[in-house]
């Protein structure tokens, strides 16, 4: 055995003198960084979850498991809670579906694929407030989906889409498919784009259908990008705020309120810092819990 591959097993001492300390000198302001600005604010906002904010000027006693035990029997919280597992299928599994035909429709080398992609793609780049100014004038009751659906004759009189338990929800949903699609499209397509042609050829010499050419190799080949969108999809869904926030503020009746609408009523609506803190660990368990699951059920594909 050579001493290199002695030293790699540990069978020898590792002599620090000779190591050269440059590349981690480089690093370390990336790490003081992130020591400062990710790390501490989690610790502090971990223990914190166990506290109560006494006075707003940081005064706190501790609570133990309080905090987290007033969210889980919280009614809003499995109201929001609700709201978000149906705002996940506009969230995710509507952009999903969509994006993936739009990006098979682009693959196949239409004329004018680059001006369609950059076209689906614009909403992407729309701000998530503006985009949601704009479906809320579209959306009121004098905007132009009301104007287009009274004068075909399909409702008699405006809608009040925002303003509805029934529709408040669906009409954020609208607007996250129209924004997300084109994202989850990319993805997607950068994905097709990377499979190999001799498995498509030789499928067809064989005689298969495109639908079990789809069934039985597009989809397997493109089990890591459509893992790389749930995964993401989820995580946004979690955290997602401004999507409701701008449009419905949660209303009516909380009809509309996710979890992130909620959490940030408790936090900074009534200044509930510690309970506010529980939420904030509850959703990042809830991402982290969905996304190993979907990990798990694709088959622990590498991503």
């Amino acid at each position: 055995m050579s001493e290199i591959q002695e030293r790699l097993i540990g069978t020898l001492p590792v002599d620090t003198s000779q190591l050269d300390w440059r590349p981690y000198v480089y690093l370390l302001p990336a790490f003081v960084m992130v020591a400062i600005f990710l790390a501490y604010p989690l610790v502090d906002t971990f223990l914190l979850s166990f506290q109560e904010v006494v006075t707003l000027g940081g005064e706190t006693r501790w609570v133990g498991l309080d905090n987290y035990v007033a969210v889980l029997t919280d009614p809003l919280f499995w109201v929001a809670a609700k709201n978000t597992l149906i705002f996940s299928v506009g969230m995710i599994i509507v952009p999903l579906v969509l994006g993936l035909g739009l990006a098979m429709v682009i693959n196949r080398g239409i004329e004018g694929r680059s001006f369609l992609r950059s076209l689906i793609f614009v909403p992407v780049v729309v701000p998530i407030v503006v985009a949601g100014i704009v479906f809320s004038w579209l959306l009121s009751p004098n905007g132009l989906v009301n104007w287009i659906l009274t004068t075909v004759g399909i409702i008699e009189e405006p809608a009040r889409f925002l303003n509805s338990v029934s529709l408040s929800l669906p009409s954020v949903m609208l607007m996250v498919v129209w924004k997300r699609t084109g994202y989850y499209m990319v993805i997607l397509l950068a994905g097709l784009q990377g499979l190999p042609d001799d498995v498509y050829e030789a499928a067809k010499i064989m005689g298969k259908s495109r639908w079990a050419m789809f069934r039985h190799i597009t989809l397997p080949l493109l089990k890591p990008a459509i893992l790389i969108t749930l995964v993401l999809g989820i995580i946004d869904t979690v955290r997602a705020f401004a999507h409701v926030y701008v449009m419905t503020g949660g209303g009516p009746s909380n009809s509309s309120e996710i979890l992130s609408t909620h959490f940030y009523q408790v936090a900074f609506g009534y200044f509930n810092f510690g309970k506010g803190a529980a939420y904030g660990f509850i959703l990042f368990g809830m991402a982290l819990v969905f996304s190993v699951i979907a990990i798990k059920l694709s088959g622990g594909t590498e991503i």
